[in-house]
């Protein structure tokens, strides 16, 4: 599902440029330019990787307007526009104080990637992933072990990890580092040489179908306490064909 719209050299110059500004009225006077090496590649891209991955994602919201947005929020202190372009997809957890796993994509001067899981975990939410861990790693393991995941992942972020064991688990525990985790998620690079080729938005799909394995992984450590032996989570986990329903 190639595409015309890409994104080039300038527009990362773009972003490193806007964070420099000082001026809210900037973007405005340089809107044409933002338009047109920004928004619109953006826009497209993302459109194409919702018409593909929307029947395998229910529940997941794309986003349909305000693409590529660089500015800040109410806190400017750091000056009015951002030094990054963000895409979420996510889902309504119905809590304002959760988020469930969700889908990522990152363009800045410094890095570009694609990214996905749960990075911002709710105490409770821990609580239950490092349960399932702990009780009954096999669905992650072989996930992680999996050739066409691995082709994308090689393993989960390490970024937000305890110095220490958490507490009610031993040190000697065989899946220490992983309950050391307070964040489950992946992350990979994309290189420029695919970053700028019209073929991003195949990568994409590609990159988010292995992450949706995971966070199919995730939603059921999440919303149940393990019960060793009843049900083969790796049956309803596969690349292209998912059940959401149970």
């Amino acid at each position: 599902m190639a595409t015309n719209a890409h994104y080039s050299k300038k527009s990362i110059d773009f972003i490193a440029k806007a964070a420099r500004q000082k001026k809210a009225n900037w973007l405005d006077l340089n809107r044409e330019e933002y338009d047109e090496v920004l928004v619109q590649p953006t826009k497209e891209i993302i459109t194409n990787v919702a018409k593909e991955l929307q029947k395998e994602a229910p529940g997941y919201r794309f986003p349909n307007r305000q693409f590529a947005r660089l500015k800040r929020g109410a806190d400017q202190s750091k000056g009015p526009f951002r030094d990054w372009v963000g895409v979420s997809i996510t889902r309504d957890s119905g809590s304002r104080y959760e988020d469930l796993p969700y889908l990522y994509f990152h363009l800045s001067e410094e890095d570009q990637f694609t990214a996905g899981g749960l990075y911002m975990p709710s105490a409770d939410q821990t609580k239950h992933i490092r349960k399932w861990i702990a009780d009954d790693a096999s669905a992650l393991e072989e996930l992680l072990e999996d050739r066409d995941f691995k082709k994308v992942f090689k393993e989960l972020g390490t970024e937000r990890m305890l110095k220490t064991k958490p507490r009610d688990y031993a040190i000697d525990h065989p899946k220490i580092d992983w309950l050391k985790l307070s964040a489950w998620y992946v992350w990979r690079p994309i290189p420029q040489k695919v970053l700028f080729s019209k073929k991003l938005d195949e990568v994409l799909i590609e990159d988010f179908r292995q992450v949706l394995r995971l966070n199919r992984i995730l939603d059921l450590y999440i919303k149940s306490w393990p019960k060793v032996g009843s049900f083969d989570l790796m049956s309803k986990i596969t690349p292209r064909k998912m059940d959401w329903d149970d």
